[in-house]
């Protein structure tokens, strides 16, 4: 879907931009970043700015790349928060240095970010990213309140995931449109398709957590289950519950360990309400909203892309 020249494009930028004295912080940082990942986000960068312009201008890469650092500091900051023991199928790297050297290292990727958009950004694109920034801090401490909330409406779940994923997504279509030189009307217009990607993109992480494997994944499945954490797969079908099932589900999800056979009986509850199709059909939903909003920009070959990475959230199986 996206060229090869245009990742090792990337994944060098990357490396360049990690320029740290500190050599721990080097081998942190580069640890997560070698650990791969489909890099959505500096590519959406790259395409609505190529979109508009026909190709990119050199300064287009380091603001792609700070758009994978804002995003690589969240993991970092996320496994030391959740406690986990693995990302993207190895040890996650607070196993590996420590929960107080993750933490550090994720705030230096956010300042690096922050200092590239201070040197080849502009005021508007640093308001943009602050306030996702912002907004990313809030969706992580609102889904830590609601964790074992088997009340937890609508509404709460959709502001977790704007903030945990979509406000981010958003930013960097912003971002590219920005660079591209589009309207005021456009880069909204990408913002919003940025948004509804990244929602959907979210959405269908819940369904594999409960449908894909380990091996898939690189991570335990039916993780968000045993962290307490309300997705939509069971968000969907808990108005379907008896009341004995709805007390046994916050039983379980209210176990600091809960047994193996437990979460798969919950898995079962939810797979047989439906709560696998409901969530698919509502990032489906999302992924049309997303496509809408292209129709404000040019008929070309990126746009064409755009429209293909839009079903490839909702294809994809890992």
């Amino acid at each position: 879907m996206v060229e090869k020249a245009v990742i090792d494009r990337i994944e060098d930028e990357l490396s360049k931009f990690m320029d740290s004295h500190v050599e721990f912080i080097l081998k942190v940082g580069g640890y997560i970043l070698s650990s791969g990942g489909k890099r959505l986000r500096p590519v959406l960068v790259l395409t609505f700015s190529k979109l508009l312009r026909g190709e990119n201008q050199e300064r287009d890469y380091p603001l792609a790349v700070a758009m994978e650092y804002l995003h690589t500091a969240s993991l970092l900051h996320d496994d030391v928060v959740d406690g986990a023991n693995t990302r993207r199928g190895k040890p996650s790297a607070n196993r590996i240095f420590g929960n107080d050297t993750v933490v550090l290292t994720g705030d230096y990727m956010y300042a690096n970010a922050l200092y590239l958009f201070s040197i080849y950004g502009d005021i508007d694109m640093i308001k943009n990213v602050s306030d996702s920034v912002k907004k990313m801090s809030e969706g992580q401490l609102l889904e830590l309140k609601k964790i074992g909330d088997i009340d937890m409406s609508y509404d709460e779940y959709f502001r977790i995931l704007e903030g945990k994923t979509a406000v981010l997504f958003g930013s960097c279509c912003y971002v590219g449109t920005s660079l591209g030189g589009g309207t005021q009307k456009q880069k909204e217009s990408a913002y919003r398709y940025g948004l509804n990607i990244g929602l959907a993109f979210q959405l269908i992480d819940d369904y594999l957590d409960y449908t894909s494997t380990e091996e898939k994944l690189g991570k335990p499945v039916c993780n968000d289950l045993r962290e307490g954490k309300i997705t939509y797969p069971l968000l969907s079908v808990l108005d379907q519950l008896s009341q004995e099932e709805k007390e046994f589900v916050k039983k379980v999800i209210r176990d600091t360990n809960p047994q193996k056979e437990d979460i798969e009986a919950v898995k079962n509850i939810v797979q047989s309400k439906g709560g696998m199709t409901k969530t698919i059909e509502k990032a489906k939903q999302l992924v049309d909203n997303a496509v809408g909003e292209l129709e404000n920009f040019p008929q070309n070959e990126y746009l064409k892309k755009l429209e293909e990475l839009a079903k490839f959230i909702v294809e994809r199986e890992f």
